[in-house]
């Protein structure tokens, strides 16, 4: 589609519901700024409390935590054992922790993470009451980046947990749980809101791994011309990867030279589908545009096919040969 003039370039089932695999990143990440906002910052903090073998972790449920230190320094997640470690700075070899607001797996990560120095950590889940009562003195805490941050990650890296995580906050925070029902209901809610057809939609997850999903290649592309025009969903476009160039896409287009550098994309595969959907240049123009392939054989060298032939296409629409 043609962002100035709307215009329809070439369609093909546009409105068919198919398997969208991380192309449904583009709709968590416009789901999360709507009800969350590109400001918004998570903080968790460890605490003393009465008996000194004992702490106190207070969170937020922050979706870019980690207990990787090479994560942590490679894409800005804030690393967890830093708390740990500035409350056991002489390594206690049993402690016990107090939580709450962590993630399940951040929780059994840190507890791997500790034993692994040696340390026999007991973590006890508390409620917001229990821990202030508990928590005496604050000895560390971590703020991480903005969300905007996250977003443009979520999109450049395709990171899964990332946007599961950003999903279910959005859906909590409007009231809804975060099952198949809720997740579809706010998804819906946020595109009716943007005025984007949301007709078909099913959501499962925020990541896009469920085959159960479904997603038209219209609601693709009303939404891809909202987020372009809007600043408040930059962070989405900004994040986006590069043909040939950056992300998920860096080693993308090999077949297709003439489009390195002016396609940005969301990629995705799952199974038996193929997608890619983003915005792609041609002289002074810039198209939205949406391909979501199912019924691929489930091979690597089917997928790669698929893959060359949306390559080829969007070269087609960089070198203005529609």
């Amino acid at each position: 589609m043609d962002q100035s003039d709307k215009k329809v370039l070439s369609e093909n089932k546009p409105d068919s519901p198919r398997v969208p695999a991380s192309v449904l990143k583009l709709l968590t990440a416009v789901v999360a700024i709507q009800y969350l906002g590109t400001d918004t910052r998570y903080v968790t903090s460890i605490w003393k409390t009465e008996n000194e073998s004992e702490f106190l972790i207070r969170g937020s449920l922050d979706p870019f935590l980690t207990t990787s230190r090479a994560i942590s320094d490679k894409y800005g997640h804030k690393y967890l054992p830093y708390l740990t470690n500035k409350a056991n700075p002489d390594g206690a070899r049993r402690i016990k922790i107090f939580y709450e607001g962590l993630y399940p797996k951040d929780v059994y990560n840190l507890q791997v993470a500790l034993k692994n120095k040696k340390i026999k950590a007991k973590f006890t889940k508390v409620d917001s009451a229990k821990a202030t009562e508990l928590g005496k003195e604050e000895i560390a805490s971590l703020t991480s980046a903005p969300l905007s941050k996250m977003v443009s990650h979520l999109t450049l890296w395709s990171d899964n947990l990332v946007a599961d995580r950003l999903a279910n906050a959005a859906t909590r925070s409007v009231g809804y749980p975060t099952d198949g029902k809720g997740l579809t209901k706010t998804f819906k809610s946020v595109m009716s809101g943007i005025g984007v057809t949301s007709e078909g939609l099913k959501v499962r997850d925020g990541s896009g791994l469920s085959k159960a999903n479904r997603l038209s290649a219209r609601t693709v592309v009303e939404l891809l011309m909202v987020i372009r025009n809007d600043p408040k969903f930059s962070s989405i476009y900004d994040g986006l990867p590069i043909a040939g160039e950056t992300g998920t896409l860096v080693k993308r287009f090999t077949r297709a030279e003439s489009a390195i550098g002016q396609v940005r994309a969301k990629t995705g595969w799952v199974n038996r589908s193929v997608t890619l959907a983003g915005y792609v240049k041609s002289g002074e123009k810039e198209y939205a545009f949406a391909i979501l392939a199912d019924g691929i054989t489930p091979t690597l060298q089917s997928r790669n096919r698929a893959r060359t032939a949306m390559d080829k296409l969007l070269e087609t629409i960089v070198k203005g040969d529609h």
